[in-house]
């Protein structure tokens, strides 16, 4: 089980919370970028990280990639790949770069989705929601048998009942 979070926007306290929740029990915990945070702030230890377009800190990556449970995770904030336009480029990247998982961050809204064989997730946003769910949330993925298992969760760690997924 590993979890994802994005667009914080200077709330520090947030990834606090949501790290200090799943640090004993995620296998990993990535943020989406948007933090607006310095990339040296002691809250990344044991979080991964990439750069938003609101993070000035040259110092995040554009993208990472990572193993977690023995699946490739592609890691990016989405900017640059023009994610608020659909998800063509960024599934372009993802094949090349092998992956069966990407995430991704800058639109605000939850997104769960199968391209051509990779799992494609936003978690939302823990500070500032946008379209129809306006609730501040992130998500737990787990993986069972090859199958992903997504659950949205709002800041008290509680499942968001329309926002849960077998893929």
């Amino acid at each position: 089980m590993f979890v994802v979070m994005s667009d914080s926007h200077e709330d520090r306290d947030v990834i606090q919370k949501i790290k200090t929740h799943y640090q004993n029990s995620a296998t990993a915990i990535f943020h989406c970028g948007d933090s607006e945070l310095s990339s040296q702030d002691p809250i990344w230890d044991g979080i991964t990280v990439v750069r938003g377009n609101c993070d000035d800190d040259a110092a995040y990556p554009n993208f990472l990639t990572q193993k977690v449970e023995g699946k490739k995770v592609l890691i990016t904030h989405g900017h640059l790949y023009f994610v608020g336009m659909g998800l063509d480029s960024y599934a372009s990247f993802a094949e090349q770069e092998n992956a069966d998982i990407a995430l991704f961050g800058h639109i605000h809204q939850p997104v769960a989705q199968i391209i051509n064989g990779i799992l494609f997730l936003n978690p939302g946003s823990v500070a500032q929601p946008r379209g129809k769910y306006q609730v501040k949330m992130y998500a737990v993925i787990e993986i069972n048998e090859g199958h992903f298992h997504v659950s949205y969760r709002d800041l008290n760690h509680q499942p968001i009942n329309t926002l849960q997924f077998d893929l």
